[in-house]
């Protein structure tokens, strides 16, 4: 079956940005300990041979589909290295440290993630591409809970091999630290200025302190990475081929998806909030923190609208936020980042969104 049209060329501008970004993960302590899957690059080539193959199926080349098939097989069972012998480069965006419990589960979802985006994608050709992801994230969350509730040590044994491998990245990325400020320029960098001294300390104090929740919020977090990795893969693929499997990404200020979904931040708030789901208060916890973050997406959507490119009104928006932040850490008593002001009012208007439809509103009266 041939495609009827072709994919109209989109700029590789932004991709190459996230694409940057995500194979950054490895390479920058904080984002090790915050990320589940470190190993990107083999998450992206797994998610690219489904597109492959979903490309083949609607009319593309079968040796491009093989050559990915081929690649990603190659990242998944890439031989194990020795601990400690990992040193600071890409190569530990598909690697794995030898005798690491943490390894059969990175790889384990990263072909589950794979095959449900693959199977959602070939049987729901019309739909956008955010309904698929959700589709394959929640196909693959229900078979791999499945899978570990059926395994010995269930859900305990996943949460204590994250708690492990997170300490055991941050002890790598210190050790790091360590080695660096000990080479002969940075020690006479530190002796010209302690504030060099006092910036290894934080990050220090900040790599031991970022675990302490990435852990907890390790499915949420985890259900995002899946869904940057699979807009990126994408992305990615309709820019290298000809042969559509499905809409293109639309820009930020357009995103939206289906209004059911604001059940699940109710259920997340509630879980976590109420006394009486006690037990579930971590669960409820990663349930509003994931769909939280879509909304508060589609509220930077709603602003982007707004802005309407003009780059004023991102200063404007920008200032205003500090403003806030200065107000609250003043009422408050102590400093809060600016970023707060920015993530609330996008939550806001995101969730807002669901009755108000606020791009509407503001595209009648522009008329």
């Amino acid at each position: 079956m041939t495609a009827s049209a072709a994919v109209p060329r989109k700029s590789w501008r932004r991709l190459i940005v996230a694409l940057v970004f995500f194979l950054a993960v490895p390479l920058i302590p904080q984002l090790r300990v915050v990320f589940p899957i470190e190993q990107t690059l083999m998450l992206l080539a797994a998610l690219m041979a489904a597109c492959m193959v979903i490309g083949w199926r609607q009319g593309g080349r079968l040796s491009i589909a093989i050559s990915w098939l081929l690649l990603a097989a190659a990242l998944v069972a890439w031989p194990s290295v020795p601990q400690g012998t990992q040193s600071v480069t890409l190569a530990r965006s598909w690697l794995f440290s030898a005798g690491n419990s943490y390894m059969p589960l990175a790889r384990g979802w990263t072909l589950l993630l794979a095959a449900s985006f693959g199977l959602v994608s070939l049987f729901g050709t019309a739909q956008s591409f955010i309904s698929r992801a959700l589709s394959a994230l929640a196909f693959a969350a229900g078979v791999g809970f499945v899978l570990v509730l059926l395994s010995p040590g269930g859900l305990g044994r996943i949460a204590t091999t994250m708690t492990d491998e997170y300490a055991r990245r941050n002890s790598e990325s210190i050790a790091q630290l360590h080695e660096g400020a000990n080479t002969e320029p940075w020690k006479d960098q530190v002796d010209k200025s302690p504030a060099i001294q006092r910036l290894n300390q934080l990050t220090e104090e900040e790599l031991l302190s970022i675990p302490k929740w990435s852990a907890i919020l390790a499915p949420a977090i985890l259900a995002l990475e899946s869904l940057a990795a699979m807009a990126i893969a994408w992305s990615f693929y309709h820019r290298l081929k000809t042969v559509p499997i499905g809409p293109t990404l639309g820009r930020l200020r357009d995103f939206r998806f289906n209004d059911q979904l604001v059940w699940g931040v109710a259920v997340g708030a509630s879980v976590y909030l109420l006394p009486a789901f006690t037990e579930g208060k971590t669960a409820g916890l990663n349930i509003l923190v994931f769909f939280g973050f879509l909304y508060v997406l589609r509220g930077l959507g709603i602003l982007g609208f707004v802005w309407n490119g003009k780059v004023w009104r991102l200063v404007v928006a920008i200032v205003a936020s500090f403003v806030f932040a200065v107000i609250i850490a003043d009422s408050l008593g102590f400093l809060i980042s600016p970023i707060f002001p920015i993530t609330a009012i996008a939550f806001a208007l995101g969730l807002g969104d669901t009755w108000l439809d606020w791009r509407k509103l503001f595209h009648a009266k522009a008329l």
